[in-house]
């Protein structure tokens, strides 16, 4: 254990997502902390956001199992608060954060669903990326944008012409 002080727990603990299902709906947690808590769980945990506010703000819940950074409010375990998530090695990652090209550091955001939004700066990279589960997405890149329904219709706006089904019907701008 890595007690300070009057027995306080100062820093982040790795942790382990036991229960995410919140009666209160505010995001907490409960999760396993083995270097705090030993096999105990720990009491619901509140979640550290970037930011909130009167219905706005981040919203987010890792899902059971998963790794989350603990912290202890004033260092007292009785008061958990989960900082973060970490992955526990590369299988975990959603796979679009492989896929992208060499160098281009996506920011990809995936539900356990296969939901997923993708963001990337690399010229000729994928550009923003919003897809559902079935394959359907919209896509933007310096080219234009193009919008498909993963099972083989698309629209495609690039340039000053909206192209749908891949050239069955062109629309060219009104001259």
């Amino acid at each position: 254990m890595a007690a300070g002080p009057n027995n306080r727990f100062l820093g982040k603990f790795r942790g382990r997502v036991i229960d995410n299902r919140d009666p209160l709906k505010l995001g907490r947690i409960t999760a396993q902390v083995p270097d705090v808590l030993g096999d105990e769980a720990s009491t619901w945990a509140l979640p550290c956001l970037p930011f909130t506010g009167r219905q706005a703000g981040q919203y987010v819940v890792p899902e059971i199992g998963a790794g989350v950074w603990m912290e202890f409010e004033q260092g007292d375990p009785s008061f958990p608060i989960w900082t973060g998530s970490w992955y526990g090695d590369a299988a975990e990652l959603p796979p679009r954060a492989s896929a992208e090209l060499p160098g281009s550091q996506p920011v990809v955001i995936q539900t356990p669903g296969a939901h997923k939004l993708v963001m990337s700066d690399v010229p000729g990279g994928t550009g923003i990326l919003l897809e559902a589960k079935g394959g359907a997405y919209i896509q933007i890149d310096e080219k234009g944008v193009t919008i498909g329904n993963g099972k083989g219709a698309s629209i495609v706006l690039i340039g000053d012409e909206v192209n749908i089904n891949e050239g069955r019907l062109i629309v060219p701008k009104k001259r």
